[in-house]
């Protein structure tokens, strides 16, 4: 196979909405999508057809039944099969031109540096909170822009990207701890609980209260429709291409994209935080 010939085939679709030059640099580009869920395996499959040129992906877990509604690398034939596996050969298969390299883990304190460093772009799409911090503050340590992202019922979303010369993650977000690593396992806890907070709120928004009961007494996952991750999923990944071809993104920090498909007058708008910065519980 001619690779040159079959991206400039793949690709030219793109050509007109962005040019040559910006495509060129997508192919020349390194990104790291850390996880491979409802939100971070459709941006990797985005990458791939998109025609980004070097693409790492790390998840740590494999496909279950319940991930089938919303993971489009999830199958009847994927189940109990490595997600970073499954994502490899299935990215493969649809662009052999790309640089597809994946790893079987979860980001913390011990790997997040090696994992995100040499990359252009980090997008994050992990469910646990304290995680998350940890994958922005690295890339910001490490000069690098990230994306972030987070769901909650019913039909909610949140968009934002990050630069290492902006504010940071955590200020932007109003999380506690700023600066402090995440090995301390009181403060740990306390970002992972502000969770159970957007559970709470997420009643407020129409979410069943026997469905937050659940989750934050560990009986329930998060409830997600594959609406609200996919439409995560291309915002966090247009924020992406925006930043790696040189054009400015829909949400630098603090503005971030805010979805909410039940909202009949705005469901989908860029906004500045409100006075005193976002509340992460009611995003």
């Amino acid at each position: 196979m001619n690779h040159d010939a079959f991206y400039e085939e793949m690709t030219s679709r793109n050509i007109g909405v962005y040019t040559k030059e910006e495509q060129t640099r997508l192919r020349d580009a390194k990104v790291l999508v850390c996880g491979l869920g409802g939100v971070g395996g459709y941006e990797a499959i985005l990458c791939a057809r998109m025609g980004v040129g070097n693409l790492t992906a790390a998840d740590l877990d494999s496909f279950d039944i319940s991930n089938i509604n919303r993971q489009m690398l999830a199958s009847s034939v994927t189940l109990n099969e490595s997600k970073a596996v499954i994502a490899e050969k299935t990215l493969r298969e649809i662009n052999p031109t790309m640089n597809v390299k994946t790893v079987m883990a979860r980001v913390d304190e011990d790997n997040a540096t090696e994992l995100i460093k040499g990359h252009d772009i980090v997008l994050e799409a992990v469910d646990d909170m304290p995680s998350r911090v940890i994958i922005h503050r690295t890339a910001r340590e490490l000069g690098i822009p990230s994306v972030g992202m987070s769901g909650s019922p019913p039909t909610r979303g949140f968009v934002s990207s990050f630069f290492p010369d902006g504010i940071p993650y955590e200020t932007a977000l109003n999380l506690p701890g700023m600066g402090k690593r995440l090995t301390d396992a009181e403060l740990r806890q306390q970002i992972a609980d502000i969770k159970k907070k957007r559970a709470w709120h997420s009643v407020e928004k129409g979410a069943p209260a026997s469905w937050a009961y659940d989750y934050c007494e560990g009986k329930n996952g998060w409830i997600i429709t594959p609406v609200r991750a996919h439409l995560i999923a291309l915002f966090s990944f247009h924020e992406a291409v925006q930043i790696l071809t040189g054009r400015e993104p829909l949400a630098r920090a603090p503005k971030g994209v805010l979805i909410d498909m039940d909202d009949m007058r705005n469901p989908v708008r860029v906004s500045e935080p409100p006075h005193g910065g976002w509340d992460y519980a009611t995003l």
